[in-house]
């Protein structure tokens, strides 16, 4: 039985759309960081003010983004006006239910399993991302 790429885009498209976001994000803010920490450590004396500024200000430039590229490319939401600002809570909402489930995981996989933190950071991100996806497709973005 073959399988083509047309019927697996037809099939998987929104799950294909949702993982590009993804990296296309991760990318993004990564980015966002980089340069607001190195343009911070000119303003502030203190390094680590710096870094946690950039931290705060770049999570929400990607969580903006995220929201933006989401609804128009991954779930081509059609909601408008003040619907918008519920879908923004309800997707902020996932968020945070996905962070809150990384930060528990973590420690479970050092603490626990005795894996080392940079390859369960690496574990986790699959596992949040299939969450995150069943929330953003189930709740955040979901069609009535």
């Amino acid at each position: 039985m073959k399988i083509s790429w047309k019927q697996l885009w037809l099939t998987h498209q929104v799950k294909i759309r949702f993982f590009l976001i993804g990296v296309w994000n991760t990318i993004f803010g990564y980015l966002v960081y980089i340069s607001l920490d190195y343009l911070l450590a000119f303003v502030f004396q203190k390094r680590y003010v710096a870094y946690m500024t950039a931290a705060i200000i770049s999570n929400i430039i990607a969580t903006i983004s995220a929201f933006l590229f989401h609804k128009h490319i991954t779930f081509k939401s059609t909601v408008r006006g003040k619907g918008v600002m519920i879908e923004f809570f309800k997707f902020y909402s996932t968020y945070t239910a996905t962070t809150i489930l990384g930060f528990a995981l973590l420690p479970f996989f050092v603490e626990v399993l005795k894996i080392d933190p940079k390859i369960s950071g690496a574990f986790l991100i699959p596992i949040v991302a299939i969450v995150s996806y069943f929330g953003h497709s189930r709740f955040s973005f979901v069609k009535k």
